[in-house]
């Protein structure tokens, strides 16, 4: 691998954006390789903005990411994920949960729709329903579900049996219907959903 591949999480708090990214950077490991992660999550408990970023590669020194050097954005949530796409990288992929969150107290009158209709207009954009494909897993499968579609990105460079095997270690004896949506993941990506 040549230089840190460069990923980052958005959402907003409770959508599992510190966990997805907890459990990718230890897959990474596993798979041995270097990882350096960044974490915003102040407001977590509220609702608020959530990102994690990672950096990933044989040897990365920090972890910090700046505009433009996104390889794979991975957003849970429509506002969030238009938030961050300043930061990809001319090529980089963006993965997104077709989810609107409003703020508190806001109301967004299009219910999304000018957000959906930017980021279809992003290259290498792809906006999948994660809670329709998680299934059984329900909304707690939704990472689980995105790690499976970033696991079918060109160049992603984390072993997808290494990401399989953290849930099954995080999700013990609860961790099927989240493999079932890791694998519906992979899945959407193929078939370009």
């Amino acid at each position: 691998m040549t230089g840190p591949y460069n990923l980052l999480f958005a959402g907003v708090g409770g959508q599992g954006v510190i966990t997805g990214s907890s459990l990718l950077a230890r897959a990474a490991i596993a798979s041995g390789l270097d990882v350096r992660m960044y974490g915003s999550y102040g407001m977590s408990q509220r609702g608020g903005s959530v990102s994690a970023q990672l950096r990933i590669g044989d040897h990365v020194l920090n972890a910090r990411i700046e505009k433009g050097e996104v390889h794979l954005l991975i957003g849970l949530e429509l506002i969030e994920t238009v938030r961050w796409v300043p930061f990809i990288s001319g090529g980089g992929t963006v993965i997104a949960h077709n989810e609107l969150i409003p703020p508190v107290g806001k109301v967004i009158k299009d219910e999304g729709a000018r957000l959906r209709e930017f980021l279809t207009s992003v290259p290498n954009a792809v906006l999948l329903d994660a809670e329709r494909l998680s299934g059984p897993a329900g909304s707690r499968g939704m990472n689980a579900v995105m790690l499976g579609a970033a696991s079918s990105v060109g160049g992603f460079p984390v072993n997808a049996a290494a990401i399989e095997s953290c849930i099954r270690e995080d999700f013990g004896s609860k961790a099927e219907p989240r493999l079932a949506a890791f694998r519906k993941g992979k899945e959407a990506i193929r078939e370009g959903e």
